[in-house]
């Protein structure tokens, strides 16, 4: 259950949503976008089948821009900063469930799947929303094990970009920043129950992709 939002959290959370989604598309309208590597994406959806997209949850400001529209559904937590993100998600084209990896997980989890069985594809931060960072928590393999859905693992550099002082390390692509988003081969889902070898590996792959980003946006 949410807890209630006292006045200044409400005006707060209007504000966001309704100013948030304004100042990203504009931010966003400046940078230079490139996409890279969704052939494989392209094929599962041939498929018949949906993906769950993974990434850290610090890389999340560039993907809101690149995929709004989509459709794409995403799980916001349960707290004040998790309606603010909510309504900023909703406003720019997203299903959003909400759920958290602390209060309402399974609840959480459910619905997402539910969503999956629906047609959307997923986007999900397996680090979020409270860390620790870049340490893969081991929800998304249910969902892919239970749907059958490929995880692509995703990963974001920009330059130049300002990094706050969250728990994420959180990037904020400068206006007219250079923006690559690189998408990884799809990892099918294998049923084993070892998720922490699992979350390991994929923790592995996100570190790698991040990489190769890097290198791509500054080659």
């Amino acid at each position: 259950m949410k807890r209630q939002m006292g006045v200044r959290d409400r005006l707060l959370v209007g504000l966001a949503g309704t100013l948030g989604p304004l100042f990203l598309r504009l931010l966003g309208s400046t940078w230079r976008l490139s996409v890279v590597g969704r052939d494989g994406v392209n094929a599962v959806h041939r498929s018949g089948r949906r993906v769950i997209h993974a990434f850290w949850h610090g890389q999340l400001l560039g993907l809101e821009y690149a995929y709004r529209g989509s459709g794409i559904c995403v799980l916001s937590s349960l707290h004040r900063d998790g309606e603010i993100s909510a309504r900023l998600m909703k406003a720019l084209g997203y299903e959003v469930v909400r759920g958290s990896t602390s209060r309402g997980s399974a609840r959480g989890l459910l619905l997402m799947l539910r969503m999956l069985r629906r047609g959307h594809d997923l986007a999900v931060t397996p680090d979020g929303p409270r860390g620790p960072a870049r340490v893969v928590k081991p929800g998304i393999f249910y969902l892919a094990d239970k749907s059958g859905s490929p995880i692509v693992p995703v990963a974001v550099w920009s330059s130049p970009r300002a990094t706050l002082g969250s728990w994420d390390g959180f990037a904020v692509p400068l206006p007219f920043a250079r923006v690559v988003i690189l998408h990884g081969a799809p990892i099918e889902p294998t049923g084993e129950e070892d998720r922490e070898r699992r979350a390991e590996a994929l923790g592995r792959s996100l570190e790698s992709l991040y990489d190769r980003a890097r290198s791509t946006g500054t080659g």
